[in-house]
């Protein structure tokens, strides 16, 4: 054993020797700061009984603005199982700490919860809580400074997931593809595939569009049935070539992203 004459003698050598550099967890690089602007913002809110059956569902799209200090307002188009497609708007304020990793309170319109995350410089986020009834994610990304006051006039590909309705019930989940073809001067079709509780279903409708303020739209399209789809959208690219949209019928909930083919 070193004695403690020694071990004294030794001090002044240790403490010449630089210390290894120890890594800061999370990066210590956020702050309020890091969320600053207007982001897209695609929203799942999900409503369970304790048999994990589902009661009801909603779907949003739409952005979301925080002033770079502590204030976050939502202006969102969200449907539901059990109501139509409708505009809302929530206000509250939100924390973001070092490690990239915060909160939001929504105060106003709503009452919820979130954990927030900023990723990617500040460009991305993920937002996870609940109001009450539903438990809710939400995710997106910067949104463009200008959009173009119409869609390119092209073919794009879309994907997502979505809900069977019956008389407002839910009958089903499934997911969805296909491809959207814009003409101009403001028509809009669409083919997709998904599978039904029935088999593989194969759709089709067309019908016109409109771009408002904020990359936001609708559209209202009809297939050769007589069923009607209302589409609210956002648009999340400055060309116009990357969407997010919800579409809602008598008989599904829809919630997908598309970009150009």
């Amino acid at each position: 054993m070193i004695g403690s004459r020694a071990l004294l003698a030794c001090l002044p050598g240790l403490l010449a020797v630089p210390l290894l550099a120890q890594p800061q967890i999370g990066g210590g690089t956020c702050s309020s700061a890091s969320v600053n602007g207007t982001y897209s913002v695609s929203l799942t809110g999900r409503d369970v009984t304790p048999s994990v059956t589902f009661t009801n569902v909603e779907y949003a799209v739409g952005s979301v603005t925080f002033d770079g200090l502590s204030k976050v307002t939502l202006n969102l188009t969200t449907a539901s199982a059990k109501f139509s497609e409708s505009p809302q708007t929530f206000g509250g304020t939100y924390t973001m700490q070092s490690n990239c990793v915060g909160t939001v309170t929504i105060t106003s319109g709503d009452t919820a919860s979130y954990t927030l995350q900023s990723y990617n410089n500040g460009k991305d986020y993920l937002m996870v809580g609940q109001n009450g009834t539903y438990s809710i994610s939400l995710s997106g990304s910067v949104l463009p400074a200008t959009c173009p006051a119409s869609i390119p006039a092209q073919t794009y590909s879309f994907n997502g997931n979505g809900f069977n309705l019956a008389s407002s019930q839910i009958s089903g989940a499934f997911n969805i593809s296909g491809l959207l073809t814009i003409s101009a001067p403001n028509s809009i079709s669409f083919t997709s595939f998904y599978t039904s509780p029935t088999g593989p279903v194969t759709l089709s409708a067309s019908g016109t569009y409109t771009v408002g303020a904020n990359c936001t739209g609708t559209a209202t399209l009809q297939d050769s049935t007589g069923v009607f789809y209302y589409v609210a959208f956002e648009l999340t690219s400055a060309a116009g070539a990357n969407f997010t949209f919800v579409s809602e019928s008598s008989h599904s909930l829809i919630l997908a992203s598309g970009r150009a083919l």
